[in-house]
Order: C-alpha cells, then structure tokens, then sequence
C-alpha cells in the first residue's frame, strides 16, 4: 500500500513537472492568447467576465514567458561558458605548440647557420684564399647568436691574418726578385692589412731596404743615360770608359744590355772611322812619297811613233828604251 502511494506521488510529482514544463514553453502563447481575448471581449464582444479571464491570461503568460526567458538566458550563458571553458581547455596546448614551433624552427635555423659557418671555416684552413675567405666571413655574417659566433670568429680572424700574411709575403719577394717600382704600393697595402706588428715592422723593412735599392738604380740609369748621350754626341774614345763605368752600376740586366749595345754602337762608329782616318793618311802619304820621287824612264816602246811622242827619240844602244827593230839602220841609233 505504501509502495502504490510512493508510486502514485512519483507520477503526479514527474506529470507536474511535464505539465508545468509544457505550460512553460506555452507561455508566449498563452500571452498572445490572452491580449487578444483582451482586446476582442473590450472592442468586439464586451464581455466583463470573459475580460478578466483574458487578464488573468495575459499576466500568467507575461509571467510564464519571463521566466522562461531567464532561463533561456541563464542556460545560453552556461552554454556559452562551457564552451569557452573548453575552447580554453584546447586552445591552451594548441597556442603553446604554435608559440614553440617558432622557436624549435628558429633554433633549427641557427644551427644550420652554425654548421654551415664551421664547415666554412674548415674548408678555409685547408685551402687558405680569398674565395674561400669571403665564403667564411659570409657564413659568419649569417649567424645571430654572439656566444656561438664569438669561438668561430675567433677562428676566422686568426685564418684571415695567416692569409694577409702569405699574400703580403709573396709580393715582397717578387718586388725583391723584380724591383719593380710599381710593386712597392701593392706590397705596402697588403702588409697593412696585417694586425701583429712585429711581422708588419719586418715587412716593411724589407719593403724600404728594396725601395732605396730602387731609387738607387733610378739615379743610377739616368747617370748612364746622360754619359752614353754625351759619348753618342761627342763620340771619342775618352768618353767611353766613363760611360761604361756608368752602366756596370745597373742591376736591371735588360736595361744594362740596352745601355751596352749603344755604347758598343759608339766603338764601332769611332773604330770605323779610325780606320778611314787611317786609310785617309796611308793615301795620301803614298801619294806624297811617290810625287817626291823622281820618275823612272820607260824601258819599251811598241814604235818610233811612241817613242818620239814621249820625246826620247833617238836613244842610243845601251840605253833605256833601245831595241834593234828600232834600229833600221843598225848603226846603234834608234828612231833617229
């Protein structure tokens, strides 16, 4: 019996709020319902009694349709802070992935950036020039963190000097093999460019000691140049050995050939003319000897013709010039 009576209280208790739940969502309609029983038993019909049921309508589905807005309210609210809650809930993961993956990209970037610049680095200390010495410095310039790029330029720095070094090296000794004029500048800016200065100091001394060789030589080939000029004008053999003197200073041994060709041009042209001076004496000497010496007569004569035409007809026998076809006559005269 008690246990109906439970029952029974269970049913009227749940229809109650199954009715109550659907007057509830009636309300609005209720509310329409009773303003226009309110306006047609005033306007239409006048009727006092149905009036106040369509007033009491109204207020119960004014009342009903509040409250259900409240609720709809309250429940929109709770809905939309569950939702929040867990639009949080996921987001919060979510955002600290994508705020990680930045940095995890970033940290992934330098350290490509980091190997990229040793690899430079090592390929620089085993074939140490200049392309390889501005790929590494461009390695280098790629790299953001100061502490992992501070070990590495260190490197860089050391590689870079040992280069300057070996190129300033090389030139000074081709300028002291040459000493070319025009290699003394280039020598000097490499050697600036080294930053230990003991070794920058024995470089430039060497640079200095070959350009005071060179000027040396400058005053030496103009000294030769004005003796071998005066010798070619005023070509005598007293003029020669200055002049060679002059030119055995050179070191330049195309110019000291230079130079020795044209004095050795100067000997030949003063040897010849000797030689035609000479000539020129011999001559004129024989000439002189032989106008000075009396002629000696002619010893033969094809015919009296010649004979008298030299005007030594008649010769007598025994005499330069005699000959017995000559003498027609046989009586020791010829051409008489």
């Amino acid at each position: 019996m008690k246990h109906k009576s439970c029952l029974t209280i269970i049913f009227y208790f749940t229809l109650g709020i199954i009715v109550l739940s659907v007057l509830l969502r009636l309300m609005p309609f209720i509310l329409v319902a009773g303003i226009i029983g309110l306006w047609f038993y005033s306007k239409k019909r006048p009727n006092t009694k149905r009036k106040n049921v369509a007033i009491v309508a109204t207020v119960i589905g004014l009342i009903g349709t509040i409250i259900m807005g409240v609720g709809l309210t309250n429940n929109s609210n709770k809905a939309k802070t569950i939702t929040q809650t867990s639009s949080k809930t996921v987001m919060k993961p979510v955002a600290k992935k994508l705020a990680q993956q930045p940095k995890d990209s970033s940290s992934r970037d330098e350290n490509r950036r980091i190997q990229e610049a040793k690899q430079a680095l090592i390929l620089l200390e085993q074939n140490t020039n200049r392309t390889n010495l501005e790929k590494a410095r461009e390695a280098l310039r790629q790299i953001k963190n100061s502490k992992h790029k501070e070990g590495l330029q260190k490197q860089f720095n050391n590689l870079e000097q040992s280069l300057y070094f070996t190129e300033a090296e090389a030139v000074i000794k081709e300028l002291e093999v040459s000493k070319t004029k025009q290699l003394v500048e280039s020598a000097k800016q490499k050697v600036n460019l080294i930053s230990n200065a003991n070794q920058r100091s024995s470089l430039i001394g060497r640079i200095d000691s070959v350009a005071r060789v060179i000027e040396e030589q400058e005053i030496a080939v103009n000294d030769a140049e004005i003796a071998i000029q005066q010798l070619e004008n005023n070509q005598i053999r007293d003029n020669i050995a200055n002049a060679q003197t002059k030119v055995n200073f050179l070191s330049d041994g195309e110019k000291k050939s230079a130079f020795t060709n044209r004095i050795n041009n100067v000997i030949s042209s003063i040897e010849t003319r000797e030689a035609q001076e000479r000539e020129a004496q011999t001559a004129a000497a024989t000439q002189q000897q032989f106008a000075q010496s009396p002629q000696a007569p002619r010893t033969y004569y094809a015919n009296c013709t010649e004979m008298r035409n030299a005007g030594v007809a008649p010769i007598q026998q025994g005499q330069p010039g005699y000959a017995t076809y000559l003498d027609r006559d046989h009586d020791g005269w010829a051409c008489e």
